[in-house]
């Protein structure tokens, strides 16, 4: 009889542990995220993934390109996991410390609502309006300086556009960003100190019309000599009269520079290329008024993403 009550005792402890075990399971659960060829953001941004729950973010965790193949996230409360509706991905800068990591940026790469216990969150609407893509995208430019007069040369100007003359931008296929996005040109010239400066040629939502300056629209092509431009992106280089660019020879010359076409967040005031860079190539001796196809990084690159819970 001893021995019957010694193994029923043991039993209903091991009910018991059981039990409480199976209820700390299913009071926290791990999000899985899974994307395909998400852009390499460099050193100084990551993406990060938010669980929507009515008001409230809940971040399923910080990733780069590559561990974003296959990410799960730390345990988070059930009962917020089960009643998120949307998965977001955003875009952070990684050197984010202390209350700027509880909440997302707004930089929005993609999202997706949870249908079932599946989102499968697209670019759609958040980097790009529409169902637009770079896939197919393709840019090209001229180092060309029409304003200049006594002082500069051809050297001394880029511009994105089809011809020269030009009828339109140089650019193809490129799609229309969603709202909080935009496009900017950059030249990545040396500088005084032995290293690199980029150097915004403006920011653009339309390729066929003008860019505006990174430093606001009155300072419009504050750069270029006494003569005119074209109406598309691109600027001249000829003088700096506002010092913006202190330890940059003007009229800076091109011909050896580095040329990318980011994709900017508009709150973002950072004055290098942010993380997207779509577009770009570097030159090495190129000649003037030639035109100059830059490489698309995202070409063939479908952006696609599944995230369960």
């Amino acid at each position: 009889m001893m021995k019957k009550t010694t193994i029923l005792a043991i039993l209903a402890i091991g009910f018991i542990f059981t039990s409480c075990t199976k209820d700390e399971e299913i009071t926290e659960k791990r999000i899985t995220q899974s994307f395909q060829n998400l852009p390499d953001l460099g050193d100084n941004y990551i993406y990060e993934g938010w669980l929507i729950v009515g008001n409230q973010k809940i971040s399923t965790g910080r990733f780069s390109h590559t561990e974003g193949t296959s990410f799960t996230s730390n345990a988070i409360d059930i009962s917020a996991v089960n009643s998120a509706t949307t998965y977001v991905l955003t875009i952070e800068p990684a050197t984010e410390t202390g209350a700027d990591l509880a909440s997302p940026s707004g930089w929005i790469f993609s999202k997706g609502n949870f249908a079932n216990n599946t989102a499968t969150p697209s670019t759609k609407d958040a980097l790009f309006s529409g169902d637009g893509n770079l896939e197919t995208a393709t840019g090209k430019f001229f180092l060309k300086a029409p304003s200049v007069d006594k002082t500069g040369s051809d050297a001394n100007g880029i511009w994105f556009i089809d011809a020269l003359p030009p009828t339109k931008g140089g650019f193809t296929s490129l799609p229309t960003l969603a709202s909080g996005w935009i496009y900017e040109g950059w030249v990545v010239v040396p500088n005084s100190n032995g290293g690199v400066t980029p150097v915004s040629t403006g920011r653009f939502s339309d390729p066929n019309k003008a860019d505006v300056s990174f430093f606001g629209a009155a300072n419009n092509n504050e750069f270029k000599g006494p003569n005119g431009v074209p109406p598309f992106p691109g600027e001249d280089f000829i003088a700096d009269p506002n010092n913006r660019y202190s330890g940059v020879t003007f009229p800076i010359n091109l011909q050896n520079a580095t040329v990318v076409i980011s994709i900017e967040p508009t709150t973002n005031d950072t004055a290098a290329p942010f993380g997207l860079k779509p577009l770009a190539v570097k030159l090495s001796n190129q000649a003037t008024a030639t035109a100059v196809s830059l490489t698309n990084n995202y070409a063939n690159k479908k952006i696609t993403g599944t995230v369960k819970r």
